[in-house]
């Protein structure tokens, strides 16, 4: 009976004294908030990746867009679908799961401790041991925990911020992919026309050689023209084959399940002028995602302050002596004492830290600026290309063909001038598919380097 209720108040000794350390190693959750990045205007009503909570959740399907593709369902698609967003996705999970973990306070030690149960010590002590149980806990001082919380949640909003320059990029990139499989159908188209022409040009040149009218030589060169736009005609369905895979990579997919894809290449895109796209530069990930990842080096840079103040170890426990039927309560205390280590490097190099991502700000939005400035001339240019060529070049070049082919007919010109001729004219129309490409994608340059649809570009001035 007397030795349970010795384990009984053993028992109260060392429940009091848990009671006692843990509540000096509580104290409040460290708030998360800041610089999570916030959608950019281009494609933000369009639905987007987002990794389950549950790394070991199914994954979805990847989406498989078939029949006629128009540019806004290959968007969709590749935002459900793409790869690298996913990866950047599942980026964010983890690092929200590592702010988890930074917020957990040190677990506490249990000991058991035992003393004089063997050697010329137990002689002494008559055969009798002492048995200490202890709790021992880490309590962090100088606001450890909150500051290494802090640095998590800033660790998880540049993850955002890479998300979203993700997005952005994965709209740029799939755009642009858009565009080229666009390009080459219209070159196909145009070559298939070429070809016809110049089959009938062959049949026209024969006909005129059985007459007589002129050397052999001209239906040979006929020939080798027309043989080389059938050259051109295979090579331009291999590249497009080429393009409906790597868009198709969008999403995801290794083969194209679409047939074509839909849009109007011919209509120019909005251009507007340089203050316009000075004024939308702060929309741009690559410029607004640097106020995140100075949060994030000061963030660091509490951390390195915070460890400069030495935690301390407590611990309490209860100690039996059966000799004597004795108890009583032990407690120890333990302190670093900061006489050669007090983190003067790390600290000196977080500060560095910070001044280097300050001169990496500015850098960051001098090339976004710059970067503006150039592609916003291509645009300027290719656009200017596509007027001259559409307006004036073509018309002209289409009036000397039919003319030179309908002299040839009556024997003013030779074949070699209406060949020349005809190169010009589909030379014209081929510039033009190209000069639209290239306004085309340097629009879609803007709007990656902005974050904004250039529609509302122009329309904010």
């Amino acid at each position: 009976m007397q030795e349970r209720c010795t384990r009984a108040r053993l028992s109260r000794s060392f429940a009091l004294a848990l009671s006692a350390l843990l509540a000096l190693a509580t104290g409040a959750r460290p708030a998360a908030a800041g610089d999570a990045a916030t959608a950019r205007p281009l494609g933000r009503e369009l639905s987007v990746f987002e990794a389950d909570a549950d790394p070991d959740a199914p994954e979805s399907p990847s989406p498989k867009p078939t029949g006629e593709l128009a540019l806004a369902d290959a968007l969709a698609a590749a935002l459900q679908g793409s790869p690298a967003l996913a990866t950047s996705a599942y980026e964010i999970r983890r690092r929200e799961a590592l702010a988890l973990q930074a917020g957990l306070r040190p677990n506490p030690v249990f000991s058991l401790q035992a003393e004089d149960f063997a050697g010329d010590s137990q002689d002494k002590s008559l055969g009798y041991q002492q048995t200490t149980l202890s709790l021992a806990q880490l309590v962090e001082l100088g606001g450890k925990r909150m500051a290494r919380r802090r640095l998590a949640d800033r660790d998880r909003d540049l993850a955002t911020w890479d998300f979203e320059a993700q997005r952005v990029a994965v709209l740029a990139d799939t755009t642009k992919s858009f565009l080229v499989v666009l390009a080459l159908q219209e070159r196909r188209t145009l070559f298939q026309d070429l070809e016809r022409v110049a089959g009938e040009m062959l049949r026209s040149v024969a006909s005129t050689v059985r007459a007589g009218a002129v050397s052999p030589v001209e239906e040979d060169r006929a020939h080798v023209n027309l043989d080389r736009v059938r050259l051109e005609v295979a090579q331009i369905e291999n590249d497009l084959e080429v393009a409906r895979t790597g868009l198709s990579s969008s999403w995801g997919q290794w083969q194209a399940s679409f047939t074509r894809v839909a849009g109007d290449l011919r209509a120019l895109p909005p251009n507007p002028d340089g203050e316009e796209l000075a004024a939308a530069a702060p929309e741009s990930p690559e410029i607004a995602r640097w106020q995140a990842e100075i949060a994030q080096r000061e963030a660091a840079l509490g951390v390195e302050r915070a460890a400069r103040i030495p935690s301390i170890e407590l611990s309490i426990g209860a100690r039996q002596h059966p000799l004597g039927d004795a108890q009583g309560v032990v407690a120890g205390v333990s302190i670093p004492v900061p006489v050669f280590d007090r983190n003067q490097g790390s600290l000196l190099a977080a500060r560095h830290q910070l001044a280097q991502v300050r001169a990496d700000q500015r850098h960051a939005e001098t090339s976004v600026r710059s970067a503006l400035v150039a592609t916003h001339q291509k645009l300027i240019v290719a656009s200017r290309t596509v007027t001259t060529l559409r307006d004036q070049i073509i018309p002209l070049a289409d009036r000397v063909f039919e003319k030179t082919r309908e002299g040839y007919a009556t024997g003013l010109f030779r074949y070699v001038e209406v060949l020349d001729a005809q190169r010009t004219l589909f030379t014209a129309r081929r510039e033009l598919i190209d000069a639209l490409l290239a306004a085309h994608i340097a629009a879609t340059d803007l709007e990656r380097l902005t974050g904004t649809p250039l529609a509302l570009v122009t329309e904010r001035k």
